[in-house]
């Protein structure tokens, strides 16, 4: 065992046993199964049999701080022994390490933001982020058969977060595209007796972009690149007008809206705002820019989105979300689904 603590230092006792344990039951399972491979067993059963007891054997039965140094040796170990002929390994190796980040950086959120319960608004708010008891996971939703860039899961969340509305302020939608998105939100809000004879602000450019637009659309539904679609938007959200205020202007400088007036808000206290307008720093700066005055510290809540897209792998430059939010502190983040892109923060005031 001599060489094995050299590389992991001298662990505490108790692991110390454990690890020589595991090792001679590794040891003797890797005999039964190099036994039942050579009997003729299919050798793909034979190397899942021995994946599982050796993960049963040695990890299960090892601390999580044993089984971290073991990883860190190995993979210094494979860094130290690469060569050039071994560049394929090493980048495969950085790319599954870099996806591995993003699962680390969903656990740290998750223990440290759920299971909490925000009691600042009127009705208590439990936080749930990624989980499968999540409340709004057990609502049945009414298909909105139409085009849209939004997952079942986000869906559902629409439809349960509006509940929380407590009429202290009003409700903004930041790029709702065709409306999907609008007529879920909507749909939540309805369920809050404090929403009656108020309307829902959606604000967007309106500019359709086709290098990404189009292959969301049906071939008859796309206008030319850099037209005006609020005809097409409200075309589907035309039964629920009436609840909208919908006005066209521009968050932040894109390609096609240089002629449009930047958005303005004089309108009082926002209670929810729905984000869906941009990824970059630029475009989330924008907003907060212009609607922060109007938060209510302990009751405003911001639906970002777009926001779980720096998860993606590979990265893309564009998708700072998580940037903007680590730049704004008082933003708490109480709310994340599984499936989609959407997080919610709760607006706390400037610390």
């Amino acid at each position: 065992m001599s060489w094995l603590y050299s590389e992991l230092g001298a662990p505490p006792a108790g692991d110390r046993s454990r690890l020589e344990v595991a090792i001679c039951n590794v040891t003797a399972e890797l005999r039964n199964c190099l036994a039942v491979l050579l009997t003729g067993c299919n050798e793909l059963v034979g190397c899942g049999m021995l994946k599982d007891r050796v993960r049963r054997l040695v990890y299960e039965s090892l601390s999580l701080d044993i089984r971290k140094r073991l990883a860190c040796s190995l993979l210094n170990d494979v860094v130290q022994a690469s060569s050039k002929d071994d560049i394929a390994l090493l980048e495969y190796m950085f790319a599954s390490l870099d996806s591995a980040q993003a699962l680390l950086e969903d656990r740290i959120r998750q223990i440290k933001f759920s299971g909490r319960t925000v009691s600042s608004r009127r009705t208590p708010m439990p936080t749930w982020l990624m989980e499968a008891r999540a409340p709004w996971l057990s609502l049945r939703i009414d298909p909105v058969a139409m085009p849209g860039m939004i997952s079942y899961e986000e869906t559902q969340y629409y439809e349960y977060i509006g509940t929380f509305y407590e009429g202290k302020g009003d409700t903004i939608e930041l790029g709702p595209w065709l409306g999907k998105s609008t007529r879920h939100i909507v749909r939540g809000l309805q369920k809050s007796p404090f929403f009656a004879n108020k309307t829902l602000h959606v604000f967007d450019d309106f500019v359709w972009r086709s290098s990404w637009m189009d292959r969301y659309a049906p071939e008859d539904l796309r206008p030319p690149n850099h037209a005006n679609f609020r005809p097409i938007f409200e075309q589907f959200v035309q039964d629920i007008l009436p609840n909208l205020t919908v006005t066209r202007a521009r968050i932040a400088d894109h390609d096609g809206n240089e002629n449009l007036p930047r958005i303005e808000w004089h309108n009082g206290p926002i209670e929810i705002m729905y984000i869906d307008c941009g990824r970059t720093i630029q475009v989330n700066e924008g907003w907060f820019e212009i609607f922060s005055p109007a938060f209510v510290p302990d009751l405003t809540l911001l639906i970002m989105q777009d926001w779980r897209t720096h998860r993606d792998r590979p990265r893309m430059p564009y998708n700072e979300t998580l940037w903007f939010t680590n730049a704004h502190p008082e933003m708490e983040l109480i709310h994340e689904v599984k499936e989609g892109g959407i997080a919610t923060f709760l607006y706390r005031g400037t610390r």
